[in-house]
């Protein structure tokens, strides 16, 4: 078994817009150095375009929440980690994403799958809640298995 969650498709749609804005931008730029030969708007061009490019990127297509038989692999903007299913005890959601727990005390937040306040408030079931009942049944089938 192997089952993958990413950011949700309205979020990696928002972040390919921005991607192709910041894209944009460095293209605007470029033209208008080639006319105008502006050098200072050429450097803040790329910055901001590269800021504007990278980081949806980093935030919105790169997160994924990863299940196997043996494992919960959880791939933030900067950092993968991976989480043997035998030492996860819980996983929680919550604004900041999914919280998984580990039988040491420690937590990994995994920011593919986040739950709103406002569904929190309401007690709505969300994808992310979805998400969490997976991995704490593999969990206990993989301790059932142990």
């Amino acid at each position: 078994m192997r089952q993958t969650w990413r950011v949700s498709p309205a979020g990696r749609v928002a972040g390919i817009v921005f991607i192709a804005f910041g894209a944009w931008v460095v293209v605007r730029a470029l033209l208008a150095v080639a006319r105008d030969g502006l050098e200072l708007s050429l450097g803040y061009a790329l910055v901001f375009g590269l800021a504007v490019g990278l980081a949806p990127m980093l935030l919105a297509l790169r997160p994924a929440v990863t299940l196997t038989d043996t494992e919960v692999e959880v791939r933030n903007p900067l950092r993968t980690r991976r989480l043997p299913l035998g030492e996860v005890v819980d996983a929680k959601t919550g604004y900041g994403g999914l919280r998984i727990e580990t039988r040491d005390g420690r937590a990994v937040s995994a920011w593919a799958v986040q739950k709103s306040n406002l569904a929190s408030w309401s007690g709505r079931h969300t994808r992310a809640d979805e998400v969490a009942d997976a991995i704490r049944k593999a969990a206990r089938r993989r301790a059932r298995v142990s």
